[in-house]
């Protein structure tokens, strides 16, 4: 098997990994997005930390103030979406979270001074139309987006602020760095907020939560490992596999509503962000 299909399936396991972490979030609505998304950056740490103790990966560390930046940014985009999934549903929350692509393109623009095509300019308009149609499963009579889901859509902008502050940052840091600096910050984000709120989770919550660190730490890991192979298209393309398993999971599962404008505005938004991702 060659590397560039070792990185496809690679990217593809990652994909049913966080599917798997964001099921595993919407199975336990008691659990507060604070603590899941604790132990979901508490056992990254422990595994990366672990693999450098072992020498089997090198922590090295050139610019903090960038792994900070990325830390907050990819730290409140995590618990964004872990509230999302239980907020808005598991298929709309996964879908509006994995938008990142369509702000990532304008993050380019802003911060980076990239040039934008006015075909990609029309496929971000295009997504912009599919988020409004996403609300009308709850019967609205025009397209419009609620506060919740303009509160994903909030953690959707940060996840691209963060890819391009890693874009950034690949100059100088390995993606074992990168990944880590967003545990680390995360962590300390989580933290407090996370002892605050009370929640009776007892031992199945436990496996709840240590199912959602572990899927999620191995998701990311076999991502990270695909980018050596894969070019940040095909990966980003891969990547929407996640929110169609997670529409389905939550349509076949969940009993989440689907309205037949509703799945326009999801399939416009997926076709948007894969036609994007592509252009990038």
């Amino acid at each position: 098997m060659d590397a560039h299909t070792r990185g496809l399936l690679s990217m593809l396991c990652s994909a049913l990994c966080f599917s798997a972490t964001s099921t595993l979030i919407r199975l336990a609505p008691n659990i507060d997005p604070f603590k899941s998304s604790l132990f979901r950056f508490a056992i990254g740490m422990t595994l990366l930390g672990t693999a450098a103790i072992c020498k089997r990966i090198r922590l090295d560390f050139s610019n903090p103030p960038l792994l900070i930046a990325r830390g907050l940014t990819g730290g409140l985009s995590v618990f964004i979406f872990f509230w999302s999934i239980n907020a808005i549903g598991l298929g709309k929350g996964t879908l509006l979270s994995y938008t990142y692509p369509v702000f990532a393109a304008i993050w380019g623009v802003i911060l980076l001074g990239e040039k934008v095509s006015p075909r990609l300019w029309m496929f971000i308009a295009v997504a912009f139309f599919g988020f409004a149609l996403t609300s009308m499963g709850r019967g609205d009579v025009m397209p419009t987006l609620g506060l919740p889901e303009c509160f994903a859509l909030g953690g959707a902008v940060l996840s691209g602020l963060a890819i391009v502050i890693v874009r950034k940052l690949r100059a100088t840091e390995s993606s074992y760095a990168i990944f880590f600096s967003q545990c680390v910050i995360g962590f300390w984000l989580m933290l407090i907020p996370a002892n605050i709120v009370p929640a009776a989770i007892g031992i199945p919550g436990g496996f709840v939560l240590l199912g959602i660190g572990v899927s999620a730490a191995i998701g990311q890991l076999l991502m990270t490992y695909s980018f050596k192979a894969l070019s940040v298209s095909q990966g980003s393309v891969i990547a929407l596999v996640t929110p169609v398993i997670n529409i389905g999971v939550g349509v076949l599962v969940f009993n989440e509503t689907l309205t037949l404008l509703s799945g326009l505005g999801m399939f416009l938004v997926l076709a948007a962000c894969t036609l994007i991702a592509i252009q990038k």
